[in-house]
């Protein structure tokens, strides 16, 4: 198995009529099998030949999650073209910048990107309409690719300025995706929700290609709000999550504001100090009501992308749910470690996984090499000889592996910021951005963990008036991508940022600063805000991260108090829990006020929601 034709092959032949991909859009369930797979992919292929596309040609893929990208993607690699993934997030600028760099064929997108992809001045199908033309189309004769043959071409996250696209073969991807599958506990059995962006790696391979290896089912929920994730994970009966850190902790929270408002606080601490001490069984009878939220028979969480919480991880695992750690890169295709069910050190981010080896460098830096390593960057030699040398890849990452062979990471070796999303941001295009204000002299971005643990974009800015700050900020999150948003910003006090003799600014100096200055505002005592909060502002100030002493009406979602896509869909969920009010995520602008949020609230109060076909019953 060395292709991913081959991969599709085994899967259909081994599992054919177990379910592959499910979603449930609205009233009725859909359902692909394995067999319906094999059959309709090289069909897919064959519209896609029809609409121009020669093996070597690329093809953008912008769209959201759900199984019809996964059939679309197994589509362009039938036919054999490139895959050029983008985020859904990603901006029209970055986009023009991918699209003039690879110089695609066409544009595959779904409902709610295809206006933007219209921009691109491509010929342009939906993927949710191609599934269902291409079952009556021709289908193409199965292809021979061999494993060196280019399958896609990803543009790491975050770059404004020359983005770099990541060039994975067949051999890179359907290596590491047999890699994961041999050391995950995936099988026939499992049932995977991935919330995770398919035009990521992490989301791409531990979350479509692993499960399919294995016979697993992946079933994609349609929001990201906590009672949506809770109500598609009980519905499915879901076995295994795969999420960012930070959703992980947006679940327990969830979890947690239930036990408050039934005030068994308490007693719920009480069992999670048994729990840690009791055999696993032991431990999922202790906690049955809490895991029967989650359809009773969630057992894995697996999370990659950042930085892991020891304490949340240990939460879950009292409860006698087991928390997998893995670490990888784009350019490893992305898993190049994970956590073993027998052998799970939480702080760890597990070990090596089979075919891959693993070197600590004299500085510290973590090196990868091995059939996952990608070919180069597309069009980039220059960028492509810093990082990959005699065949290993240089990471940029500081490690360590101990005798058991259990990596621990240390941190970055350069400013790039790994976000809890598991987004990446990189600080030179930020500060990019906020110095094309002329009100601007001097910018640095750093990466700060606020209260809660997490980290966020935040700007020291060197200004003539400090009064402009708030605006200069709003200005450039308004010219950055979604993860790239700038959530906290203070005013240098000096004419000059800290610098080293080379004139390059002391980053760490800027950080002990800032950090100085939350001990101090931490060290003051808070009082709520004086008057009558709005449900907005009570509900917003229930979130770990946000400062108390933020909430106010005119206080702005992202720049004033920090909430970024994750935090809004938590911000969602209370509204929802609370108040009853459904608000949809798409219609909230991320830089809103609670002010506007607060009308909102009171709009949709007034209105019933439609149910629709979900009322009727399914009995006749």
């Amino acid at each position: 198995m060395e292709t991913l034709i081959d991969l599709l092959d085994r899967s259909a032949e081994r599992y054919g009529d177990r379910p592959a991909l499910v979603i449930k859009p609205g009233f009725r369930t859909r359902v692909w099998r394995y067999g319906d797979i094999a059959e309709l992919v090289p069909r897919v292929a064959g519209v896609l030949r029809r609409a121009g596309v020669e093996p070597g040609d690329r093809v953008l893929i912008w769209a959201v999650n759900r199984p019809e990208w996964g059939i679309a993607f197994l589509g362009v690699a039938y036919a054999g073209g490139v895959s050029v993934p983008l985020d859904v997030r990603t901006t029209d600028e970055l986009a023009a910048k991918v699209a003039g760099a690879t110089r695609p064929k066409l544009v595959l997108a779904s409902q709610p990107t295809l206006q933007q992809a219209s921009r691109l001045e491509l010929p342009a199908l939906a993927v949710e309409s191609l599934v269902d033309v291409a079952r009556d189309a021709e289908p193409l004769p199965r292809p021979t690719p061999r494993p060196d043959d280019l399958l896609e071409v990803v543009f790491t996250s975050g770059t404004t300025g020359e983005p770099k696209g990541a060039m994975l073969t067949h051999r890179n991807i359907v290596s590491n995706a047999a890699a994961v599958q041999s050391v995950v506990p995936l099988g026939p059995e499992t049932r995977l929700l991935s919330i995770l962006p398919l035009s990521h790696m992490y989301g791409q391979n531990p979350g479509f290609l692993a499960p399919l290896i294995a016979g697993a089912s992946v079933v994609y929920p349609t929001s990201l709000q906590p009672l949506v994730l809770a109500r598609t994970v009980r519905e499915n009966r879901v076995t295994m999550l795969l999420m960012v850190p930070q959703a992980l902790k947006l679940l327990t929270n969830a979890v947690e504001r239930r036990v408050d408002a039934a005030g068994k606080r308490a007693a719920f601490e009480r069992l999670h100090r048994v729990g840690g001490r009791l055999p696993l069984r032991l431990r999922r009878l202790v906690f049955r009501p809490v895991l029967k939220q989650f359809g009773g028979d969630l057992r894995y969480v697996a999370v990659g992308g950042a930085a892991l919480n020891p304490n949340v991880a240990r939460r879950w695992e009292e409860m006698g749910v087991d928390v997998l750690q893995g670490y990888g890169a784009t350019e490893a295709s992305p898993v190049i470690a994970f956590t073993r069910l027998d052998r799970n050190v939480i702080g760890t981010v597990g070990q090596v996984v089979p075919g891959v080896d693993v070197r600590i460098a004299p500085d510290g830096e973590v090196l990868v090499r091995g059939p996952n390593v990608f070919a180069g960057y597309w069009e980039r030699p220059d960028a492509t000889e810093v990082v990959l040398r005699d065949g290993w890849y240089h990471t940029g990452d500081h490690g360590t592996l101990d005798s058991d062979g259990f990596l621990t990471l240390r941190g970055r070796k350069k400013d790039m910021l790994a976000m809890p999303d598991g987004t990446k941001v990189y600080p030179d295009d930020v500060e990019a951005a906020i110095v094309r204000d002329p009100r601007v002299r001097e910018a640095a971005v750093v990466g700060l963990e606020r209260r809660g643990g997490d980290v966020q974009v935040h700007a020291v800015l060197v200004v003539s008036d400090p009064a402009d700050a708030g605006d200069v900020i709003r200005g450039a999150n308004a010219r950055l991508g979604a993860h790239q948003q700038i959530r906290g910003h203070s005013v240098w006090p000096e004419d000059d940022l800290p610098r080293t003799p080379s004139l390059k600014v002391r980053k760490n100096v800027l950080l002990d600063w800032l950090q100085a200055e939350q001990r101090d505002a931490a060290a003051t005592p808070r009082e709520a805000p004086v008057g009558t909060q709005t449900a907005a502002e009570r509900l917003v100030a229930q979130i770990e991260s946000v400062a108390l002493d933020a909430v106010r009406p005119e206080a702005r979602l992202s720049s004033d108090l920090g909430l970024d896509s994750l935090g809004r869909v938590e911000l969602l969920g209370l509204i929802e829990e609370e108040l009853g009010v459904y608000l949809d995520e798409d219609a909230l602008d991320p830089d809103a006020t609670l002010g506007e949020l607060q009308a909102m609230i009171d709009a949709a109060a007034g209105e019933r929601r439609e149910q629709g076909i979900l009322a009727w019953p399914l009995n006749p």
